[in-house]
């Protein structure tokens, strides 16, 4: 049996009697079913495809109590069976595949510049999506999300559940907005209510470095891999953010809020001034305009500066080579400083400097790295706009895939 699956957590019910002054819990049959359930359609979503047999074999249930899961998410319209080509004697079997339209959700990325809205299906991939300017208002935002969503097929074909990235801190449990730097307005907005009550749907709301993680996740060959524990760390134009995974969860923190702000890790105690109010944090050095400013102070950088200054280093350009090289070294400080604290399997790097991975990877994994520690960094697939996209329609997905909840 995998033992990994043997860590999920499952529903409880107090039981009579009392231990160190708290009531002693303990499982129900409904909530290892439950249980049951999760590592299934995890294992079909992740191995697909699968049949009943394997799937038996590769969690150590009774294949009775696999049919009987696998007879209820057929019946929900989650899992379709299909039978497998014959090969020569013996039996075909029959497989198993998620239903692309069993579950439909949208995901909604908020960006400082661009709001992108994806419609999915339980796979996770997208049907349609559709994007336009973000309104520096939140009553803007809800105006324009209705109209693209009407254009994507709302409401004729209703959503089961909503997700919504947001490149900001947010209270992922009330799925309130605290702040946003790139869009001042929207501090304060409960920005899952709203969309709900708007479209109709339940909606959540976290994060975007915390989705792009989700979606590295779910999306990359991690669980495939064996996987479980990584942190993500975005680079952008002028910030820096991360997401964790735990234990193959998203780590929120204790109270939801704010989490991963590596950003504002010191590296130089006397350098210079950060919007936090303290000297020295890390994203002034290794944010896209730190270094497009060590290529050229003098012309204001813009977004698609950086992608020039990796070209031009690329073509052999000397000061745009040294330039990245110190982000290079800057990046080994932090992602060290990282490595030592938390002892992840691995960082995944995402941003545009990872198109100059060629020319600066080496130093990011070797320039601050300690003796006997080896880590490795690997660029994320995709962009950020495409992970935070897809962090978006993964969130609204979690429900039908996560584990049953203590208590």
């Amino acid at each position: 049996m995998n033992r990994d699956l043997l860590k999920t957590p499952v529903r409880v019910r107090e039981a009579k009697g009392v231990r160190n002054g708290r009531a002693i819990k303990s499982a129900t049959p409904a909530s290892v079913r439950d249980v049951n359930r999760s590592i299934i359609l995890s294992l079909i979503r992740v191995h697909e495809p699968i049949s009943r047999v394997e799937l038996s074999d590769r969690t150590g249930i009774f294949r009775s109590s696999v049919s009987a899961i696998v007879d209820e998410l057929v019946g929900e319209s989650l899992v379709i069976e299909q039978r497998a080509t014959p090969k020569g004697r013996g039996r075909v079997p029959v497989n198993l595949f998620l239903n692309p339209k069993g579950f439909r959700v949208l995901g909604i990325s908020i960006r400082p510049f661009q709001t992108s809205v994806a419609a999915s299906g339980l796979t996770g991939g997208f049907e349609e999506t559709v994007s336009f300017a973000t309104p520096r208002e939140p009553a803007g935002l809800l105006k324009e999300l209705g109209k693209a969503v009407r254009g994507i097929g709302w409401p004729g074909n209703g959503f089961h559940e909503i997700g919504i990235s947001v490149p900001g801190m947010v209270n992922a449990e009330t799925g309130e907005i605290l702040t946003v730097p790139s869009l001042r307005e929207y501090a304060d907005f409960p920005i899952a209510r709203e969309v709900s009550s708007l479209l109709g749907a339940p909606a959540s709301a976290e994060n975007d470095c915390n989705l792009a993680a989700l979606a590295e996740m779910w999306l990359n060959e991690s669980e495939v891999a064996g996987v479980h524990d990584f942190v993500l760390v975005q680079i952008g134009d002028v910030g820096v953010g991360a997401g964790l995974i735990i234990g193959n969860e998203l780590y929120g923190g204790h109270d939801h809020t704010w989490v991963g702000e590596f950003g504002h890790m010191i590296v130089q105690p006397d350098g210079k001034q950060c919007s936090c109010g303290r000297r020295g944090c890390w994203e002034l050095y290794v944010s896209d305009r730190a270094t497009w400013n060590r290529y050229d102070a003098d012309k204001p950088y813009s977004p698609d500066r950086i992608e020039d200054l990796i070209r031009l280093a690329a073509g052999g350009d000397a000061t745009a080579r040294r330039a990245l090289g110190a982000t290079a070294e800057y990046l080994s400080l932090g992602i060290t400083n990282i490595v030592m604290g938390l002892n992840p399997q691995r960082i995944v790097l995402a941003g545009e400097i990872t198109k100059a991975w060629g020319l600066i990877g080496q130093t990011v994994e070797s320039a601050y790295a300690p003796d006997r520690i080896r880590f490795q960094v690997y660029p994320a697939r995709f962009g950020p706009e495409a992970l935070a996209l897809r962090g978006s329609v993964i969130l609204a997905l979690r429900r039908v895939f996560a584990p049953p909840k203590l208590g």
